[in-house]
């Protein structure tokens, strides 16, 4: 359910920089989200249609792009994305640093048309 309110705050934004650009309306949307960031991309969809329609984001496109948890090794300095429970590097199996946890949400970019 929290989809709603990160999808309503998503919209505030990009209608707020598409009337600072001069936009008659917002063509695409194109977000990052983590893929450990509990977001549910069905769920945005479904709130991106149910609240669009009279803005001016309504008929664009919403492009959602999932971004891994990655890892680093110390051993031999590989970057991986860890499996569900084994954080242990695929190739020597020593435990990695963290470097992104996967939790993120932003707005990449927005195409308009003015």
């Amino acid at each position: 359910m929290h989809e709603l309110s990160i999808m309503a705050y998503v919209l505030e934004s990009v209608e707020e920089r598409a009337i600072q650009l001069g936009a008659e309306r917002v063509l695409t949307i194109n977000l990052v989200v983590g893929e450990r960031s509990c977001i549910v991309d069905d769920s945005l969809l479904y709130y991106f249609d149910m609240l669009t329609p009279g803005t001016l984001v309504e008929g664009a496109q919403l492009a959602v792009r999932r971004t891994p948890m990655v890892f680093r090794c110390p051993a031999c300095d590989a970057e991986y994305n860890p499996a569900e429970i084994d954080f242990g590097c695929p190739r020597c199996r020593v435990v990695g640093q963290l470097v992104d946890d996967g939790s993120d949400l932003l707005i990449e970019s927005i195409e308009i048309e003015s």
